[in-house]
């Protein structure tokens, strides 16, 4: 069998800088690295040559300086490496970018193609579907296992998901996007000679590709900015009254009355008005917030408010739409056949999908099979003469880019927490949509989440722990923390990464959202790949011991103290006052 594997060259996102005289990133003097997801996709590639003796083959796209990845796989132990390098193909976006990998695909004719999750100066996880849904390859994201059985040339995948982890078998050939679960990726031994001389420079007359990069993108870049905190710190005192203050503090933001679930009249139904068109996939809350920010849009343009997902309608109460479609099945691909088909009788003017497991993939397949642009992980949407401008972090979370699409419908996933939600006071009316054919993939395994762990959207205060947080133990305490506090625990990707917590508990830009009425930040730094991720909380209390951390900068409330004596007093305290009304 052949390996394919699809490499990306990025910045070091935490040297981007942002110049806000011109409005431009500041790209000169940043060092230059593999995508750290896509550097696991080439361990795997190697591993499977080792075990089962599978040709390996590693692809990049980009300038002529990406022969240096190029040439640390080929070191790695990966067989041959080819470098896509052409000036017509500049300016590619994610459907562009697709498309041309795909192509080469179809020349080498690859039986397994891996790739990160997503690169680190995207994000967006579009690439790995639309190559799979351009060729008509099995696919699966996220992948953290993978075992092959060649005698009936299937996989059997986990993959990691909101809730857990599923595990499905699924056809050769496939695409799978691996997660940084997956492996440790082998160092390159000094000894292992430069191999640049084995690269093979591939343009688009190899490819026999007619593209210009510019032209064939929908997605257009219009602007970008850095990202900024309204918020002002108030500093505490670190004292035996402090805890108190805390609690009045969790009092009052968990109160009745904040904007989150406030009542909402839907503008009345037009017709011949445009279709704006939410995706219910994945859980009910999210499917929810789209709902919302779709319908506030109708407010001030006249749409009309269409929903479509396989979340019951008895799961969805209250949601703001006019009409809300539900599809019997769970297969992403059969719902993605569902939405192209809606697409084809209703022509929506926009479609928004969650920028969850099952919403990301969904809106890859119909990228793909449309020729559509698709901007992921948008924070925020409006509307501006006519078009969807969609709003999406990048670089970390450092900046976000305003973006559109010139083909229609435009397209959007956005991340769970990013939009308040609102109780509609009109019912939608309730249609059964057909299903689409289902992938054939069979789910064999579901393994949830540890009980001890509350899902990050179902608590109104959330606990996050970061390196501060130095020995297992103390996560134990915080988790009885949280069981007092009736709060949910989560984390920064550095504690993930270290298996302090399962990924299912990460906030941030590479995990999730959340919007909590009160969250207790405790030895987080305030890098700004995590405070995206909160952004739309209701109050941030920060606890750190360093009093220039940044986290203080996106804080409401703020305690320099060493954070295992915080806790400790805390469960003092309140084992003290438990009796207490």
């Amino acid at each position: 069998m052949k390996v394919l594997v699809l490499a990306k060259q990025i910045p070091d996102v935490n040297s981007i800088r942002f110049d806000p005289a011109t409005n431009r990133i500041v790209r000169e003097n940043v060092s230059l690295s593999m995508n750290s997801f896509d550097r696991k996709a080439v361990e795997e590639a190697i591993r499977m040559k080792e075990k089962y003796g599978f040709h390996t083959v590693v692809v990049s796209m980009g300038p002529p300086q990406a022969a240096d990845i190029m040439n640390e796989s080929l070191r790695m132990g990966i067989d041959e490496a080819y470098l896509i390098t052409d000036r017509k193909f500049g300016g590619s976006d994610t459907l562009a970018t697709s498309r041309i990998l795909a192509g080469f695909a179809e020349k080498i004719k690859p039986d397994i193609i891996l790739a990160g999750r997503y690169s680190l100066d995207g994000e967006t996880s579009q690439v790995p579907p639309e190559v799979a849904t351009m060729l008509g390859y099995s696919f699966r994201s996220s992948v953290s296992k993978i075992d092959i059985d060649t005698a009936s040339n299937t996989l059997t995948v986990d993959q990691d998901r909101e809730n857990g982890v599923e595990r499905y078998r699924l056809k050769i050939p496939a695409v799978l996007s691996v997660s940084e679960k997956i492996n440790r990726a082998r160092a390159v031994k000094p000894e292992v000679p430069d191999m640049k001389d084995r690269i093979v420079m591939v343009d688009s007359a190899w490819l026999g590709l007619d593209i210009d990069g510019k032209e064939f993108s929908p997605t257009v870049v219009t602007g970008t900015q850095p990202m900024e905190s309204s918020r002002k710190v108030a500093m505490l005192d670190f004292g035996d009254g402090v805890y108190g203050r805390i609690m009045e503090l969790m009092k009052w933001a968990r109160s009745p009355g904040s904007e989150d679930n406030m009542e909402f009249h839907m503008p009345p139904y037009v017709n011949g008005n445009p279709v704006v068109l939410g995706v219910a996939v994945g859980d009910p809350q999210t499917a929810m917030e789209i709902a919302s920010r779709v319908s506030q849009l109708a407010l001030q343009h006249p749409l009309n408010v269409a929903m479509i997902g396989n979340i019951p309608a008895d799961k969805l109460s209250g949601i703001a739409c006019h009409d809300l479609y539900y599809v019997d099945s769970q297969d992403y691909m059969s719902l993605a056949e569902s939405i192209l088909d809606f697409i084809g009788q209703h022509e929506p003017a926009y479609v928004v999908f969650p920028s969850n497991s099952d919403g990301r993939d969904v809106a890859s397949v119909v990228a793909a099979k449309l020729g559509l642009g698709l901007t992921a992980d948008c924070v925020d949407l409006q509307v501006e003469d006519g078009r969807l401008i969609q709003y999406k972090p990048a670089f970390g979370g450092s900046i976000i880019a305003s973006i559109y699409s010139r083909k229609a419908p435009a397209m959007a996933t956005v991340r769970p927490g990013m939009f308040k939600r609102v109780i509609s006071m009109e019912k939608p009316r309730i249609h059964e949509f057909p299903a689409g054919k289902e992938s054939g993939q069979e789910l064999l395994d579901t393994i949830p989440v540890p009980s001890d762990y509350r899902p990050l959207n179902s608590s109104d205060a959330v606990i996050g722990i970061g390196r501060g947080i130095k020995k297992r133990d103390t996560v134990r305490e915080v988790l009885k923390l949280a069981d007092a506090l009736n709060a949910s625990v989560g984390a920064t990707r550095p504690m993930v990464d270290m298996n302090f917590l399962p990924r299912q508990q990460q906030v941030g830009l590479t995990g999730m959202s959340i919007s909590p009425a009160f969250y207790i930040a405790l030895g987080i730094s305030g890098q700004a790949n995590h405070v995206v991720g909160i952004r739309y909380a209701g109050k941030v209390l920060a606890v750190n011991s360093d009093p220039a951390a940044e986290i203080f900068k996106y804080s409401d409330y703020g305690i320099v103290c060493d954070v295992s004596e915080f806790i400790e007093g805390f469960m003092s305290y309140l084992g003290k006052n438990s009796g207490k009304k």
